[in-house]
């Protein structure tokens, strides 16, 4: 059941909006906080900060236009990551939900 509602939770929650995002210029360690849009219409933001170790990193956010996060990847020290992937999410408690809903048959 629980897989169930981080289904729900991937397909229709937004995690993080742009405005939320924008909030992290006002830490000490951020940088810069810049917006723009992509070929697909979509909000891209781009986070410069200092991390504790102090490594500077560069993250980009993809929002749609409902702005529900798509994608985070990050850029730390030239080490580029995927964080977060909306659509991977979706995809992996979409397959354990099915296999919670499929009945349980037995030989005879």
């Amino acid at each position: 059941m629980k897989n169930i509602e981080l289904l729900y939770d991937e397909i229709h929650g937004p995690k993080l909006t742009p405005y939320e995002l924008l909030e992290n210029i006002k830490l000490p360690n951020y940088t810069s906080v810049d917006f723009s849009k992509n070929n697909e219409n979509n909000i891209v933001a781009y986070t410069k900060c200092l991390l504790e170790n102090g490594d500077s990193a560069t993250f980009t956010y993809v929002f749609n236009n409902e702005n529900k996060l798509l994608s985070l990847r990050s850029n730390v020290s030239g080490v580029e990551e995927e964080v977060y992937n909306r659509k991977n999410e979706i995809d992996k408690f979409y397959l354990l939900a099915s296999e919670y809903l499929k009945p349980n048959l037995k030989a005879i």
